[in-house]
């Protein structure tokens, strides 16, 4: 790719960015509250001091996915590389019904990313842990319009979403993946002086109790190689505590080369704009792992999805930690 034709699409994506957000709170772009389907059936209230937050970004999988797949079989004609899937998926490309749409044929991903967030919760209340959940007034953390340098548009964002917090009477918040953990817990504190609330990371909270029950035999392999998300071990500094969860589920846990501080990348932070390039990340990771072990577990809904494209190549399965969590918490109890 010429370095103009980088620009241009590097311009494309923010601008489409900034105006999904401005005009709908929400990056892809989508009015309808998608994000709150997981919790079906889940009895959270929807007042409390302590709020679950999930940031939408297990429940965006599916609709990135169906995204990319709709603008890579049009890149001939939009002159733009498939990557800018990710933040150019709103009503302007394909429209919402269509996403719509076409999310919903990825059945599987939807009913993973459903169980994870369940699982999730489920073992958080075995640790006697109820937070409130605001369901279709969850709030987008607003991690992307940082991490690519909006910080205008993140102030204006974030001042919305500290409003939001006050008005709830919100001062903790416990969170689902590293990404909106990180700008929450570092990021909001420091750009929003009347942000005063505690936030944590699920695993932080599971690791504070002995709450790990053994997982159903069969559900999943019990030996796994794990892949450290960036952000988790970096920033957030959890890394006892995934490997100490994992132990208490009866997984047994195989160290790769670079693991720790020391992780790979998933090849997810330069998707939407160098999607080719994160493939080829992604795929010697992914292939790094699979010399250790056919079944990785991560714990951040983007390697997830980045290293799970690769699982339709032979002995390759990629679970998400909330998927064991699932299995011990909610299916055991079925």
């Amino acid at each position: 790719m010429t370095v103009q034709r980088c620009k241009r699409v590097v311009s494309q994506a923010l601008s489409t960015l900034r105006r999904n957000i401005r005009t709908t709170g929400d990056p892809l772009g989508l009015r309808r509250p998608y994000w709150m389907n997981w919790s079906k059936g889940v009895s959270l209230s929807k007042t409390g001091e302590t709020l679950l937050l999930t940031g939408r970004m297990y429940q965006m999988l599916p609709y990135v996915v169906a995204a990319t797949k709709m603008i890579k079989s049009l890149e001939p004609l939009l002159g733009v590389p498939g990557g800018t899937a990710l933040i150019q998926a709103g009503a302007r490309l394909a429209g919402e019904p269509v996403l719509r749409w076409k999310a919903r044929s990825n059945r599987v991903l939807a009913q993973r990313t459903t169980r994870i967030l369940r699982g999730i919760t489920a073992a958080l209340e075995a640790a006697g842990i109820r937070p409130a959940y605001l369901y279709d007034a969850e709030p987008y953390s607003g991690v992307l319009l940082h991490d690519l340098g909006l910080e205008e548009d993140f102030l204006a964002h974030g001042r919305k979403l500290c409003s939001l917090l006050k008005a709830r009477n919100i001062t903790r918040i416990i969170t689902v993946d590293p990404h909106t953990a990180n700008v929450l817990k570092t990021v909001y504190p420091a750009c929003f002086p009347d942000f005063n609330v505690q936030v944590t990371h699920y695993l932080e909270e599971l690791n504070a109790g002995n709450v790990g029950v053994p997982a159903n035999p069969g559900d999943y392999p019990k030996e796994m190689v794990l892949h450290d998300s960036c952000v988790m071990v970096r920033e957030l500094g959890i890394l006892d505590q995934t490997r100490k969860q994992c132990a208490q589920l009866g997984i047994r846990l195989l160290e790769p080369e670079n693991s720790g501080v020391n992780t790979a990348c998933c090849g997810g932070p330069i998707e939407y704009a160098f999607s080719s390039l994160s493939d080829q990340v992604s795929r010697v990771r992914i292939e790094e792992l699979n010399a250790i072990c056919p079944t990785v577990l991560v714990a951040c809904p983007i390697c997830l999805i980045n290293l799970g494209k690769h699982r339709a190549e032979p002995a390759s399965n990629v679970y998400d930690i909330g998927e064991l969590l699932y299995a011990a918490h909610v299916r055991k109890g079925a």
